[in-house]
């Protein structure tokens, strides 16, 4: 057992310095998404897939309207009041020495993140501890109230605030397969510790959750055909990554960080 600290007004204060200005592929977003249905988030939490398979996909975030309009026909959007865009503030512990980052960095088969999410829009917070073991996720919610000292489990450790993880979230649902499918873009980074930012304007990750057997998901056979590159991807240890100075180990993720140049610098439509 061990204490997470909380500070929700200076986590909410530090993530508003992130997210200062609207992305500019939101409008199209917009439009596409007006065409379809919705889905309250108490319909989502019916089927919430806390124990789950998953596998990702990067594109370019001027891809995105296309891809959403693929979607209409067989996904609803998450619509709560007049959202269906919404704001991720996450603000990820670790020890002092980085363990959990190179946990995941070393190849470890269980491992577990630990963190502090705020939904901007409905301004309701969760403590959250994500472990997972080879090819399945699993993922614990704790309600949270006030600030101060949260016991957590999982591990002995002192743990310690180090890193703001601040993304826009479409997510989607296929009510026929139980599907879940998040897309997140316009990502901002900030180590707790400083200043200094780094966002991937150009990036949307698209993340399919299922309980069932992922293959044999529509969405990841059409990928294909949008060009979207399959990758493992952390939002953890890329902002890690891309926020330090360079001390700790990063080689087990360079393969992720130059498809992240590539995708970046990638402007021509997905044959």
């Amino acid at each position: 057992m061990s204490i997470m600290h909380v500070d929700a007004q200076r986590f909410h204060d530090d993530h508003a310095m992130l997210r200062t200005r609207r992305h500019p592929v939101e409008d199209e977003c917009e439009e596409a998404l007006a065409a379809f249905e919705s889905h309250s988030l108490a319909e989502q939490d019916e089927v919430l897939l806390l124990e789950r398979s998953d596998r990702k996909f990067l594109f370019h975030v001027g891809f995105l309207p296309e891809v959403l309009r693929s979607l209409q026909s067989q996904f609803t959007v998450l619509t709560i009041g007049p959202h269906r865009m919404f704001t991720y503030q996450n603000t990820y512990f670790d020890t002092s020495d980085w363990h959990l980052y190179l946990q995941h960095h070393n190849g470890a088969t269980h491992r577990i993140k630990y963190r502090f999410r705020r939904y901007a829009e409905t301004d309701v917070s969760w403590v959250e501890i994500k472990e997972k073991n080879r090819f399945r996720t699993v993922k614990e919610r704790l309600p949270f109230s006030r600030s101060g000292a949260i016991p957590i489990r999982g591990t002995d450790a002192v743990l310690e605030t180090k890193l703001y993880v601040n993304y826009r979230r479409i997510s989607c649902w296929d009510h026929a397969t139980g599907e879940r499918l998040t897309l997140d873009f316009d990502v901002h980074f900030r180590r707790t510790d400083c200043l200094d930012t780094y966002g991937l304007a150009n990036i949307c990750i698209a993340e399919l959750k299922s309980s069932d057997k992922i293959d044999a998901s529509s969405f990841v056979r059409r990928a294909s055909s949008f060009g979207l590159e399959r990758t493992s991807f952390s939002k953890y240890c890329i902002g890690v990554c891309l926020t330090g100075p360079g001390e700790l180990k990063q080689n087990r993720f360079k393969p992720v960080l130059m498809r992240l140049d590539k995708v970046q610098r990638r402007m021509r439509a997905p044959s």
